[in-house]
């Protein structure tokens, strides 16, 4: 019996990296959409996004900005499209683009944390005198210590349980972000009391200072426990962040677990050489599994694992 095919999402732009980190991160709608279909080419079944002022690039949700991206992508490609409702003070705030846009699949964030983003910046060589050459202030204020000593993922059960009840009523289907073990039950406990009619899609966020680390034995923990708690239902992601990405990657081919790369979770293909796009990193896992003789799946395929309707 042939190996499930593995998915592959790419992760196109995110929040915590910025602008002046690189020069190949793409933060205006065009840019997102010309990475966006271009890493769909390369083997991609899914675009995770986000949004970004494009006037300076920092992270936002309000709706006007994704409606000038996510459209354009829909209709010139036929990958899957996956948009982050993380952003935002309120359950409400953070739901409000995906449910005006209606992606197949959005993103809901199940625990808190620390989120040491410092530590990223250090991983790819990002030190005190290149963040005080940032262009803009709050790239600066993402990585100084004043600032990034105290940030804080916050997702309360009240608003995690509301973004749920949101994305079901409006027959959207969700990837839950989770970033350490006891995410997992804090997932369960709201799926026990709000069960999901079809799968239950996972995807593990290793490798942030605050969180589990990217290690073998921690994947393979969590995809156990994950396993454990959600049976047939489960279908499961994940991703590392900084350069241990591409190998994380491969673990999780090489695990039967679908994977996730992209310039939001690395920037650097290795110490100080940056990925030019978003394509070079889908291309390079693809790369990776074609050596292992490791399938990866189209769009019309990951629609299928996932549940969704045809498109």
């Amino acid at each position: 019996m042939a190996a499930q095919k593995i998915i592959i999402t790419c992760a196109v732009t995110g929040a915590s990296a910025t602008p002046s980190m690189s020069p190949y991160l793409p933060v205006t709608p065009d840019q997102i959409v010309e990475q966006s279909i271009a890493a769909v080419q390369a083997g991609a079944a899914i675009v995770h996004l986000h949004a970004r002022d494009p006037q300076d690039g920092r992270p936002t949700n309000a709706p006007e900005v994704w409606e000038q991206f996510v459209p354009r992508i829909q209709a010139r490609c036929d990958g899957i499209i996956n948009m982050s409702a993380s952003l935002g003070p309120t359950a409400e705030s953070r739901v409000q683009a995906a449910l005006k846009l209606r992606p197949e699949i959005a993103t809901v964030i199940v625990g808190s944390m620390n989120y040491g983003n410092f530590k990223r910046a250090r991983e790819q060589g990002v030190g005190p005198e290149q963040i005080a050459k940032f262009k803009y202030q709050w790239e600066k204020d993402s990585f100084d210590a004043e600032h990034s000593y105290n940030k804080i993922t916050s997702n309360s059960f009240k608003t995690i349980d509301q973004m749920i009840a949101a994305l079901i009523d409006n027959d959207i289907v969700m990837e839950f972000e989770i970033f350490d073990v006891g995410h997992l039950y804090i997932l369960e406990h709201h799926l026990s009391r709000r069960p999901v009619k079809g799968k239950i899609v996972v995807q593990f966020l290793t490798g942030i200072l605050g969180g589990i680390p990217s290690d073998i034995e921690h994947l393979l923990h969590l995809k156990h426990t994950a396993e454990r708690l959600f049976g047939e239902q489960l279908v499961l992601f994940l991703h590392g962040t900084s350069v241990v990405n591409i190998r994380s990657a491969t673990y999780g081919g090489l695990m039967g677990v679908n994977v996730r790369v992209g310039q939001e979770d690395n920037l650097f293909d290795r110490p100080g050489k940056l990925f030019k796009s978003n394509a070079e990193q889908v291309a390079k896992i693809k790369r990776v599994f074609e050596e292992l003789n490791i399938a990866t799946a189209t769009p019309t395929e990951a629609r299928q694992m996932l549940g969704l309707p045809p498109r």
